[in-house]
């Protein structure tokens, strides 16, 4: 009988599993001295394991490390020896029944418990639609909107691949008894600071008061006129350039965190014809959550979206577009100029490094001519 825990963190998508991952790493030896190991032993590898569970390896660009990161596992939960492990990747969530059966037989020497973070409808759909245009997407919101409704309940569908609760508990469920499947939700807007992380670490039975929260938010939202101009430029690149090893780097870490991020824009929310319609779909995961008897850290009324996540929200218009594409442009030439000038500055050092050593060498020798 497995006596060690393995707390296998699948997501959901935007439900602050960033924020959450990035203080775990930074904490990994604080956490390693409290008893809980991070497997794989880095954020690299755990991503390579998904793509390889998920079967997204892609030899044309993945490293081939990737096609044998599940086989790995049951090596690197082995070689881990503290009393518990934490693997957190949001990707698992969407994992077909064959994929979980795969992934929970490479960690089959542990006694795995789920976690599961969860965040409401109406602040997860529109940070949900930015993060297909920090994919490199171009899919308008409205039209993202109205696919949503009308894929509600298709099994599978690609967009509600991390939101529909149900479907991905009902999965999971099926192979991991649900007193072991924890669901942690996302608190209320306007809670305390560090409340979601309070919640979180109950559940893997670590002090949040000795971990070094100092972490910056690489994963925020950027604001609706802001994700306008990233979507108006993805539908201009090619789609060579907006594969996942090249669009990474420059048109989501670059563009919309460095760029457009600081710009901080009026918050998108979601229209308020969709207000009955999220709140339906909200109140048929509560009662799935319910039924099911799954041990929740927070309140499972978190999942019912507030009125202030809805709005008449007024079009976003090219003058706005304009203006932050000036702003942004004006960032990245700053950014561009800075470089310039620093690696000219680093070429003059070098000069007068080189001139000083010429001189004192032209000094000894004029000195040894002296001497004779």
């Amino acid at each position: 009988m497995p006596s060690r825990r393995l707390f296998l963190h699948i997501g959901l998508q935007k439900t602050g599993t960033s924020y959450l991952q990035s203080i775990m790493w930074r904490n990994q030896d604080l956490l390693g001295e409290l008893g809980l190991d991070l497997v794989p032993p880095s954020k690299r590898e755990t991503f390579n394991l998904m793509l390889n569970v998920r079967n997204r390896y892609r030899p044309e660009f993945d490293p081939p490390a990737v096609a044998t990161a599940l086989a790995r596992l049951p090596g690197q939960l082995a070689a881990a020896s503290r009393p518990a492990a934490l693997l957190s990747e949001e990707s698992l969530a969407p994992a077909d029944d064959r994929q979980i059966r795969d992934l929970l037989a490479a960690c089959a020497d542990r006694d795995v418990h789920l976690v599961v973070t969860l965040r409401d409808l109406g602040r997860q759909i529109p940070s949900a639609w930015q993060q297909t245009l920090q994919a490199g997407q171009s899919m308008p919101y409205g039209q993202y909107l109205r696919r949503l409704r009308r894929d509600e309940g298709v099994p599978f569908a690609k967009l509600w691949s991390s939101k529909d609760v149900s479907a991905i508990l009902e999965r999971w469920s099926g192979q991991v008894p649900a007193e072991r499947i924890h669901l942690v939700t996302v608190p209320p807007q306007g809670s305390p600071q560090g409340a979601l992380l309070e919640r979180y670490c109950r559940v893997l039975g670590v002090d949040p008061g000795r971990l070094d929260r100092d972490v910056e938010r690489s994963n925020e939202s950027v604001g609706r006129v802001q994700a306008e101009l990233l979507r108006r430029v993805n539908a201009r690149l090619a789609p060579e350039f907006r594969t996942r090893d090249v669009y990474g780097d420059v048109g989501k870490r670059y563009l919309a965190v460095r760029v457009l991020g600081p710009q901080r824009g009026e918050k998108l929310r979601v229209p308020r014809e969709h207000e009955e319609w999220c709140r339906d779909v909200s109140q048929t995961y509560v009662d799935a959550i319910v039924k099911g008897g799954y041990p929740v850290e927070g309140d499972v009324l978190d999942l019912i979206p507030s009125s202030s996540s809805f709005a008449d929200e007024p079009r976003v218009n090219h003058r706005e577009v304009a203006d932050s594409a000036v702003a942004a442009l004006a960032t990245m030439l700053t950014d561009d100029m800075t470089s310039v000038r620093a690696r000219r500055e680093r070429r003059r050092s070098r000069d007068r490094r080189g001139l000083a050593g010429l001189r004192r060498m032209s000094s000894g020798w004029f000195g040894l001519r002296k001497l004779r």
